[in-house]
């Protein structure tokens, strides 16, 4: 993926695709690049608590969707089952609309998403470069990696480096 920022912040939890996990990977890394958290953890309209991270750098607003991805399951010991591939387009589709609703809560402020940097999301963004190219829009995406270190990208890739 172009126009990439690394940070190695490393969290230890169980299962790294998480939500926790991206959570908290992603405000270590915006706290070792200079960024305030306003807030996070926003109550949206159907009441469901969606992990969502306000952060603040140089009179800069951003709002991130935090989301993780579906678990693996186990039917016995020996035999894990992944995710249906519809779990992951669902889940990233519900964060990009969380994301457009979240422009209109803040005054001069951007929105971004933080991931898993799993194949599938991988897949699902590569699709969205070209529309996101063409058209001129502005979305960023952190994607975090099992290591907890964190690659800062955008959805148009002729845009410059996102910091």
């Amino acid at each position: 993926m172009e126009n990439s920022i690394t940070s190695t912040a490393t969290v230890e939890l169980t299962n790294w695709y998480s939500e926790d996990f991206i959570y908290t990977s992603v405000v270590n890394y915006l706290r070792e690049n200079g960024y305030k958290i306003q807030r996070d953890n926003v109550s949206k309209e159907t009441e469901k608590a969606e992990r969502t991270i306000t952060a603040t750098k140089f009179f800069k607003k951003e709002v991130i969707e935090v989301k993780g991805f579906p678990h693996y399951y186990y039917q016995a010991p020996s035999q894990v089952v992944a995710p249906k591939s519809t779990h992951a387009k669902n889940w990233f589709s519900e964060a990009l609309f969380n994301s457009f609703v979240n422009f209109s809560m803040i005054d001069n402020g951007e929105v971004a998403m933080a991931l898993p940097n799993v194949s599938r999301y991988q897949t699902i963004i590569n699709k969205l470069n070209d529309y996101f190219t063409v058209n001129d829009l502005y979305f960023r995406i952190y994607l975090v990696n099992e290591d907890g270190s964190v690659e800062v990208s955008n959805l148009n890739y002729k845009l410059p480096k996102a910091v």
